[in-house]
């Protein structure tokens, strides 16, 4: 038998692909696929055999197809689409580590397909870094799609794909510590390993998707110095109509919270860590709007002169915005301007680029 064995009179099984997964070639399609062996207690076998059927439903361009669920010597196999393409296990354990944009892309194919999942009633119960496949293209897809998932809930594929994304970017799974840092991924990896649960769906969503196209604002300013007054007054409309939008004391608003867009726009993050940076935290250390405008004054002043206020720290760049930046910056809360103010202000500096 051999390489010469084939299941169902049409899958032929060939050389191995990893542990338990051979590549298979479909004769009546004539395509190569890749089956794997269910090998599970026989008490579980037709819970398997349903969950496999399922799977097989599931239509994602993120998820690797169970094109087939056949059954040879009374044991299941699943025949599943091919896909060219490197584990990301293989490749940070034999290359390096992910960029933070390339393993937020990554997050995102992975979360949109298990969202898909879960939507038809399917948990998938096994995701990590080895399930995860990298394509030539750029992609990144989800295997392992029809194993029994043990009545697991659909939380814990979310708190998985949070510790396969602590693997890409720091080459180790989180532990009992998961890894430090300020910047938005690690913080949003953080708060989907939480022991409370992790963040909405949507607010996972939203900041993979900006993390994987946008760069924060202190990485731009590190990357390319102050910005000019028109466009720090464009950011800080950005961040006052976030704020606006909340209702509600936000508590993160500094420039590794505020994402750049290519085109130069900006939009601030939900808060998914510890709080706002020292030296972006108001004095009176209250937690109200009053507060996220002394450090949107602090952000601002380090986008128009390259780095935070300081004591005796002058304005020499802000042009138009310093009056602003003053009056936002005052110890006192009731002397910092109002939102429908800095809406004007802001809206008048912005279009005299």
């Amino acid at each position: 038998m051999g390489e010469t064995r084939k299941l169902a009179g049409r899958y032929r099984l060939l050389n191995p692909l990893g542990a338990s997964v051979r590549l298979a070639f479909d004769e009546s399609e004539h395509r190569d696929v890749a089956v794997r062996e269910l090998r599970v207690p026989i008490e579980l076998r037709d819970v398997a055999l349903d969950e496999a059927r399922r799977a097989a439903e599931l239509r994602h361009p993120f998820a690797v197809r169970v094109l087939d669920v056949v059954v040879e010597d009374r044991m299941p196999w699943l025949i599943m689409e091919f896909v060219s393409g490197a584990s990301l296990e293989q490749t940070v354990r034999s290359r390096r580590t992910l960029p933070v944009a390339q393993a937020a892309r990554v997050g995102v194919c992975v979360l949109s397909a298990l969202t898909a999942a879960h939507a038809a009633g399917i948990v998938h119960g096994r995701v990590d870094p080895g399930k995860v496949l990298l394509t030539p293209t750029g992609r990144a897809v989800l295997t392992g799609f029809g194993f029994p998932s043990l009545s697991m809930l659909p939380s814990a594929d979310v708190w998985s794909l949070a510790a396969t994304l602590h693997f890409a970017i720091e080459g180790r799974p989180p532990g009992q510590v998961a890894a430090e840092g300020p910047d938005p991924l690690r913080s949003l990896v953080r708060a989907m390993l939480h022991p409370a649960g992790p963040p909405h769906t949507e607010v996972v969503r939203e900041t993979l998707e900006r993390l994987a196209v946008d760069r924060p604002l202190d990485v731009v300013l590190e990357a390319s110095g102050p910005l000019p007054a028109a466009h720090v007054a464009m950011i800080g409309l950005a961040v006052i109509d976030r704020l606006r939008a909340g209702g509600a004391f936000h508590g993160g608003v500094h420039p590794g919270n505020i994402m750049i867009d290519p085109a130069g726009g900006a939009r601030l993050l939900p808060l998914l860590g510890a709080g706002t940076l020292p030296a972006y935290t108001a004095p009176e250390g209250a937690q109200t709007l009053a507060a996220d405008l002394w450090s949107l004054g602090a952000t601002l002043f380090a986008a128009v002169e390259g780095a935070p206020p300081a004591p005796g720290a002058s304005l020499t760049r802000a042009g138009p915005l310093a009056p602003v930046l003053f009056r936002l910056l005052s110890g006192n809360p009731s002397e910092r301007p109002t939102l429908d103010e800095l809406r004007r202000e802001f809206g008048s500096m912005a279009h005299n680029d």
